[in-house]
């Protein structure tokens, strides 16, 4: 019968002094800080930002707005200018009218009082007393038609020409409307340039943040885990020192079945695929139980009486893959794997439960 003792065979470690360049808990701590300032200052640049993309766009919509006012006032500028030239043209041909009816009334109004005109007289020294009237009405109604002609075109010049005095003042304000809206389009586009210049050095500014807190933060993860495992080699030479007082009551004797670590490693790779695993979980295997018991099936815990490779707790539980769990390094190794695979899925996951906390454990 087997006997176990309070020493175990094994190679003794010893215990391992801390490195000069080993983290501290300070040093870890203040990466935490850091990681947590940059973090708010990433938050509030990015609350910042956001209010700058909102102005912008507020400032976008008035650049907008003040483009259609200018394009109106434009519009109407240009149907104003349309009326002051129909105008202008109403106005010279109503001047053209008039100055032919002068020039019309002003040579029959010569003709009917130069009395001495030989044509005149003979024009108006028809036979019968009927065709003298009718000349003389005649000349009547033509002086009367050139006097009418002559003041209704002076009555539309002077329309024109009012209509003309009011379409240029229209205009005028049309013009200076124009100008209004053409500054403030030119200004709210400006204002948008500067709002859209702002949020660029913003996203500029988060992304060096960004970048800053990705930094820290992987930092953060690297001092955290060589603090850890500085800790754990700790941990575990003073567990190698406990198990190697020479208090024993003797040892157990290695069995068919005790492999060396390396042929205990060879095996273990050679059941993952059992398990549903690959071989890239083997590294991950491999770390989590040289940091457990450096892969020796004999490997104790005197102060927790974890025992073997995958170092079970109580050493019995692993009594349910064989009887021979005390020294064979092969039902050792099968029971482990079948717990890893409960309890965390695969080898990694075991391994990143194992360092996310010191002392490390399983």
């Amino acid at each position: 019968m087997l006997v176990l003792g309070l020493a175990v065979l094994g190679v003794n470690l010893g215990p391992t002094a801390a490195r000069a360049d080993d983290p501290t808990w300070a040093e870890v701590q203040a990466a935490k800080n850091d990681v947590k300032t940059k973090a708010r200052e990433v938050q509030r640049i990015q609350a910042a930002l956001d209010g700058l993309e909102d102005e912008a766009a507020r400032l976008g919509t008035i650049a907008l707005q003040k483009a259609a006012l200018a394009t109106a006032a434009q519009n109407r500028l240009q149907a104003a200018q349309r009326v002051t030239e129909r105008l202008e043209d109403q106005t010279r041909a109503a001047a053209k009218r008039a100055t032919a009816a002068r020039r019309t009334a002003a040579t029959v109004a010569t003709q009917l009082y130069r009395g001495g005109d030989p044509g005149l007289s003979v024009w108006l020294s028809g036979r019968g007393s009927g065709s003298l009237l009718y000349r003389l009405g005649a000349l009547s109604q033509i002086g009367d038609a050139s006097s009418a002609l002559l003041g209704q075109a002076e009555v539309d010049q002077r329309e024109a020409e009012a209509l003309g005095d009011q379409a240029a003042a229209q205009a005028a304000i049309r013009d200076g409307l124009a100008k209004q809206a053409r500054s403030a389009a030119v200004a709210a586009k400006a204002a948008e340039q500067a709002a859209e210049q702002q949020v660029a050095r913003t996203q500029a500014r988060r992304a060096t943040l960004q970048k800053q807190l990705a930094s820290l933060q992987a930092r953060s993860s690297s001092l955290q885990a060589s603090y850890a495992a500085a800790q754990a080699a700790k941990a575990a030479a003073a567990r190698a020192g406990a198990t190697s007082g020479g208090t024993g009551l003797g040892g157990i004797a290695a069995g068919p079945g005790s492999l060396t670590p390396a042929a205990a490693q060879a095996y273990a790779a050679s059941r993952l695929g059992a398990y549903g695993w690959g071989s890239g979980q083997m590294p991950c295997l491999t770390r989590l139980w040289n940091i457990e018991s450096g892969w020796r099936w004999n490997a104790y815990n005197a102060s927790s009486g974890a025992y073997g490779i995958p170092q079970s707790l109580p050493g019995s539980k692993m009594a349910t893959a064989g009887g021979d769990w005390t020294t064979s390094s092969r039902t050792q190794i099968e029971w482990g794997l079948g717990y890893i695979r409960a309890r965390y899925s695969t080898p990694c996951g075991a391994l990143n439960f194992e360092t996310s906390h010191v002392p490390y454990w399983y």
